[in-house]
């Protein structure tokens, strides 16, 4: 295992053989637009070589996240620039070592294991400068934790990505002091509500502007943000959160490329729809090795003793601490009762991170063979991602669940700055499940909670994508299973037939560009259609969905796209309709090629199921069908320029100018040649009605992810944003019309027999004063936040630090208070104080703790009882931990069920409500 603080990102040249010279790194500089779906990101990377002689050879190696597709590649070597273009792999090499040896400066971009590329530089003129300019954009993910977009900028090649096969950089080797970070949020018609930066990199952030744009303006679908000072050091990923209006609202983008007939369709949403949940098989597995420790490891035991608390009955449930070894608490998961409950929280309360190193695969393969099979079985992985032999864990996992039809599902949280996104990544699409990640400042319980909600959704495997165009009934169904979708072209045509003497063969000199290395493979129709993920994962609460197609064909123009589902309690369906989008870079096509192309790498896509006369090629052709997936990863790369395992980008051709008298010149880079502003431009035409006016079962308004005002007092926003709103240095934007003009000496709502009747409810319903699509029923326009100018613009400071508090089983002298300055301290020692069976006892840390309240309470009950302690408990979350709602809303539920049962309990909430109201 390296160092923490070690990386190589950084310019090497070697000297004999093995000794290495990094080149000063002098500039850094990254340009991103942020739109609802994805993003763009134009990175440059400036070098100096300040040796007096040519460099025949450098090396750049630079760390990227897993999924993101480069698009762009070029370098500007002293006045010239050179353009980069995708080749296969071997060619890419060929062409790049035939410019060198002509003399010419040349560049070579080639994707490395563990998410990591390189970048090989010919030809370095003495005293010159050197800059590396790329372009690569990839989807946006849904950060569970405040149900909003997440963008993350990676910065160092940390211990996350294994055993790197190279010399490691230490961190004060080639560290640039001077680096810019411009993220331009554009979210088209949708308000920000919330921009922050958990990376605690300080901030700079403009509302309603754009860095591009010259004034600014009152559009608050618009921000941008940048480092204070343009300073910050690569040791630390930089990760920027957003949150929008309609942040989970159907929507199906198409665009269309340069090439003739070919354009690709995005369709990406956030389901929102009411199940029954299973009860399923749960399996935790903690990562408990020595690099979890610390707050890492305090983190995760607070979140694993609120995961424990929140199961439902009627679930079998297990917990595998591992590392170098690893530890079940039982040989066979066992039922949800009082004392496995118990038996559970200590094992937890245990936890040390001292299992060594990081062995995953292990302990994966134990919890499926110890798996239930009359049960779905749900993982839930919690790691730092410091492991080796990824690609084995990925295979295994795949196997099992797609080839082996085990009915299961993987969650997986990557925890800290330094996780292998493409081992979290990896991991969930290959398990057919969900990943989200937290840095070491970030509260890691809603997540869990989350995924623990996900897990008890319905497995829903048949998904199926509909494409409607214009014409009235015209629709395709992507095929993705049995269905025909390619054929074999047979090789036993007629052929000429060749001499065996020819006097004209040339048998020293066969030039390599005329072998096509894949002519002895037959050949695949490709389908008109290619979908990716080609079999549509499951559609889960709090995690976007998202899908692609690759058409080769732009005759007709889709209408709109109808996912379908089945299940239990019948059929599900989703119409989108479908707009045109604009993007200079093609992103939505790059996108799902890149896609595209990793189904391929990893064993899943379209090529599985290709068939040829009822029998699949794989099976038709077993001992080739690597090369065909070679063949068609390559394909796809250079029709599309994407790089990838078996594709390349190479930069040969020297950017020139010619003068007027004709004669060819040189010219000389210039900072805005490569890494220039990129405008996106969306057509707001639909073909349809608009996202609002959809109706279907699957994105079902009526249903939401929290609980309305109704329900648990007030929307996600209240007092921890009215709070960080008043702290210096807060970028923090209200999040709705209430908070806006709420006012401290406004009357307070009494509670009414439906605040009570609500709790018991489904958590998944819309948050008062949300229509279908989002906004406001009332119609009223969104205000702007108090502090903004009339021109919408304000200027914040932000060092963004959340404490991580361990929740921790109090003793009996601990027990003696409660916390009352820090309200997620509050929720985390009231969780632990709950029972089994959903109450809590009257202590006196309650009795201390709600002393200002009991006057007023007592009134309805004076009994000190388990039901007084619960009626507060849920009372003072409701009305003062709204923003944890998602920490403790099944804790809550657990509550409720145990009230439920206990007289005149709804008249001792309503006056618990009230009491919360009046003195809060």
């Amino acid at each position: 295992m390296f160092a923490l603080h070690n990386h190589i990102s950084g310019c090497y040249y070697t000297t004999n053989g093995r000794n290495r010279t990094y080149l000063p790194q002098v500039q850094l500089a990254s340009y991103t637009t942020l739109t609802p779906l994805y993003f763009t990101t134009k990175l440059s990377q400036t070098f100096q070589n300040p040796s007096t002689g040519q460099l025949s050879e450098v090396r750049y190696t630079f760390p990227l996240y897993d999924g993101v597709a480069v698009t762009a590649f070029a370098c500007t070597i002293g006045n010239k620039i050179i353009k980069g273009h995708v080749e296969q792999k071997d060619q890419a090499r060929k062409t790049f070592d035939a410019a060198v040896k002509r003399g010419e400066s040349a560049g070579l971009l080639e994707a490395l294991p563990v998410g990591v590329f390189g970048v090989t530089l010919g030809n370095i003129p003495a005293n010159t400068t050197v800059r590396v300019d790329l372009i690569y954009g990839g989807e946006l993910k849904h950060d569970a934790e405040i149900d909003g977009l997440r963008y993350m900028l990676p910065t160092s090649i940390a211990p996350r990505y294994g055993n790197y096969p190279g010399q490691l950089l230490p961190l004060d080797s080639a560290v640039v002091k001077n680096m810019k970070i411009v993220v331009d949020v554009d979210m088209k018609d949708c308000t920000i509500r919330k921009v922050q930066c958990p990376s605690n990199h300080p901030i700079a952030l403009d509302i309603g502007t754009l860095s591009t744009t010259l004034k600014p303006t009152a559009d608050m679908s618009k921000a941008s943000v940048s480092l204070t000072h343009n300073t910050t050091e690569l040791g630390s990923d930089f990760i920027l959160q957003v949150v929008i209006d309609d942040i989970d609202s159907p929507r199906a983008i198409i665009e269309k490329h340069a090439l003739p007939n070919r354009q690709a369709l995005m369709v990406t949403f956030v389901p929102r729809f009411n199940l029954k949940p299973i009860k399923p098989e749960i399996i935790f597995i903690a990562d408990q090795s020595g690099s979890m420790h610390g707050t890492k490891n305090t983190a995760l035991v607070a979140a694993l003793k609120t995961f424990i608390k929140s199961l439902p009955s009627g679930i079998r449930f297990n917990i595998c601490a591992f590392g170098s070894r690893h530890d079940f608490l039982w040989e066979k998961s066992m039922p949800y009762n009082q004392e496995n409950y118990t038996q559970a929280l200590h094992f937890v309360q245990s936890f040390t991170a001292s299992y060594g190193g990081t062995e995953l695969l292990r302990p994966v393969k134990a919890a499926f063979e110890s798996h239930l099979s009359i049960m779905p079985l749900e993982l839930v992985v919690l790691t730092d991602g410091e492991i080796c032999a990824e690609s084995q864990l990925f295979e295994y996992v795949n196997d099992q669940i797609h080839k082996e039809k085990v009915d299961a599902r993987c969650f997986v949280l990557g925890v800290g700055s330094d996780v292998s996104h493409t081992l979290v990544e990896g991991f969930a699409r290959a398990g057919n499940g969900v990943a989200q990640f937290i840095t070491d400042g970030e509260v890691m319980d809603f997540k869990v909670v989350r995924m623990l909600k996900a897990a008890l959704y319905p497995h829903i495997k048949d998904y199926r994508l509909e494409v409607k165009y214009d014409e009235t009934d015209d629709f395709e169904m992507v095929k993705t299973e049995s269905p025909k979708q390619a054929t074999v072209i047979p090789e036993n045509q007629p052929k000429a037939p060749i001499s065996l003497f020819d006097k004209s063969a040339n048998l020293k000199d066969v030039p390599a560009n005329n072998i096509d290395r894949y002519a002895h493979l037959p050949n695949i129709t490709i389908p008109e259609l290619i979908q990716a993920p080609h079999v549509i994962p499951p559609v889960l609460p709090f995690n976007r969905t998202t899908v692609y197609l690759l058409m080769q064909s732009t005759k007709q123009m889709p209408k709109s796209v109808i996912l379908h589902g089945t299940c239990s309690e019948g059929p599900l369906t989703l119409e989108i309709p479908v707009k045109r989008v604009n993007d200079p870079n093609y992103t939505v096509n790059t996108l799902s090629a890149k896609k595209a192309v990793q189904e391929l790498e990893e064993g899943r896509g379209w090529l599985i199921s290709a068939q040829e006369s009822d029998e699949l090629v794989k099976d038709k052709c077993p001992s080739r069908f690597d090369e065909l997936i070679e063949k068609e990863v390559v394909r796809i790369g250079t029709e599309y320029q994407v790089a990838n395992k078996w594709c390349s980008f190479v930069a040969v051709q020297r950017y020139q100018k010619v003068n007027s008298d004709g004669e060819t010149l040189t010219a000389k880079a210039t900072s805005d040649d490569l890494i220039e502003p990129n405008l996106f431009e969306f057509d707001d035409t639909s073909t349809e009605e608009s996202d609002e006016d959809i109706e279907c079962n699957m994105f079902d308004s009526s249903s939401s992810r929290q609980m309305s005002r109704a329900d648990f007092v007030s929307s996600p926003a209240s007092a921890r944003m009215r709070r960080r709103a008043r702290e210096p240095g807060s970028a923090i934007l209200t999040s709705s019309v209430e908070d806006v003009q709420a006012s401290p000496t406004a009357p307070k709502k009494k509670a009414s027999s439906q605040d009570f009747d609500a709790l018991r409810m489904p958590v998944y319903r819309p948050r008062r004063g949300e229509s279908r699509g989002g906004g406001y029923s009332d119609g009223a326009p969104y205000p702007v936040p108090p502090g903004f100018s009339a021109q919408g613009t304000m200027r914040f400071m932000q060092s963004h630090t959340s404490a991580c508090v361990a929740m921790s089983q109090p003793s009996e002298d601990e027990a003696l208070s409660i916390p009352d300055n820090d309200t997620l301290a509050t929720v985390r020692t009231l969780l632990d104080l709950q029972a089994f069976d959903g109450y809590w006892e009257w202590t006196p840390a309650l009795a201390t703790f709600f002393s200002e309240v009991l006057a007023i309470v007592k009134a309805t009950r004076s009994t000190e009882d388990p039901m007084l302690a619960t009626v507060l408990v849920l009372a003072w979350l409701k009305s003062s931990a709204e923003e944890y709602h998602g920490l403790w809303d099944m804790v809550a539920e657990k509550g409720l069920g145990w009230l439920g049962g206990q007289e005149d309990s709804e008249d001792l909430m309503l006056a618990a409500m009230n009491a919360f109201a009046g003195g809060a």
